[in-house]
């Protein structure tokens, strides 16, 4: 599903929630958004709909395994508020298995938003169990207080869920990089975060590197891209978010949904804000995007970093 800057600007609700639907900490981040106002209420809208979304009696499957607020698509026959050629700003549910899309409305502020349950898997694009069949994200610094590894290269956790740490882990060399060509497996979340280091020699960490700073938050409408292993850019918009920035655990894991993607063999890719260069995810794979065709699912890059204590460096 793909939405061009003017529908993207028409479907951003008008005004703000009301103030007791967001947190105050999701209002202070929303605050890094104050120069660019459509992505600043996008943000706003999304927190106040997951915000009460989780709160909500509304029914879902119990088996259901994704959740995101933003733009999502329905069928145009029903009404659910502002909408264009069947998208508006709402809750995006995915459930395991096979249904009929479901959708049911949020009322709240004198308005009502759609919760669109669909009915799939999350592809995983990353094939374990090496990285010849993922791509890296980044360079990484170890910034832990007692760090077990120093320099190492992000990646997909999926493409390596098989191996135990300490393993080692060849590399394909990259369109920028002809090197390392080695590395080992030195951490790893064992939970929800879709994210692992893999170590390398300090003299493999190249020369003029620079550290790049994490967007925090994400938000609906943010344009970004990611480059992919073969060297090809997708370009796209944010469409929804999970992502509770004040959250670093592994209990649950923040993931950004965006309207591009690539094919198998690309998780891992390095998802950036296209206008200010900020990290912003790990590309995992694709899920339904309710029209028939696929939205890429990211991992937030925040709660990595948070996480791993780690210097994002490209």
């Amino acid at each position: 599903m793909h939405l061009d800057p003017e529908t993207i600007a028409r479907l951003i609700p008008e005004g703000e929630p009301p103030q007791g639907l967001v947190p105050e900490t999701a209002r202070f981040l929303a605050s890094n958004l104050r120069d660019r106002q459509d992505l600043y209420r996008s943000y706003l809208w999304a927190s106040a709909l997951l915000n009460l979304g989780f709160q909500s009696p509304l029914p879902v499957p119990p088996r259901f395994i994704h959740a995101s607020a933003g733009f999502v698509a329905f069928n145009p026959q029903f009404p659910a508020g502002p909408a264009i050629n069947g998208v508006a700003f709402g809750v995006y549910v995915l459930a395991e298995g096979k249904g009929a899309e479901t959708i049911q409305l949020l009322r709240f502020a004198d308005r009502q938003f759609p919760v669109v349950t669909n009915y799939g898997q999350i592809e995983l694009h990353g094939s374990p169990p090496n990285p010849y069949n993922a791509a890296s994200t980044c360079w990484v610094r170890n910034l832990g207080a007692s760090p077990t590894w120093k320099k190492g290269i992000l990646t997909c956790r999926h493409a390596v869920r098989t191996l135990p740490i300490g393993s080692d882990v060849p590399l394909q060399a990259s369109v920028h990089h002809t090197k390392p060509l080695s590395s080992t497996l030195a951490d790893v979340d064992s939970c929800t975060i879709d994210a692992a280091i893999l170590e390398i020699n300090s003299s493999d960490w190249p020369v003029g590197l620079t550290k790049m700073s994490v967007a925090r938050p994400s938000a609906p409408g943010q344009p970004v891209r990611f480059e992919d292993r073969n060297g090809s850019i997708h370009s796209g918009s944010i469409l929804r978010v999970f992502n509770y920035n004040t959250y670093i655990g592994n209990l649950f894991g923040q993931r950004v949904i965006a309207d591009c993607h690539a094919v198998n063999g690309d998780s891992g890719s390095f998802l950036v804000d296209t206008t200010t260069n900020e990290a912003v995810g790990i590309y995992m794979g694709t899920i339904p995007d309710g029209k028939g065709g696929s939205d890429g699912i990211f991992q937030d890059l925040a709660q990595v970093e948070s996480f791993f204590q780690v210097e994002v460096n490209y």
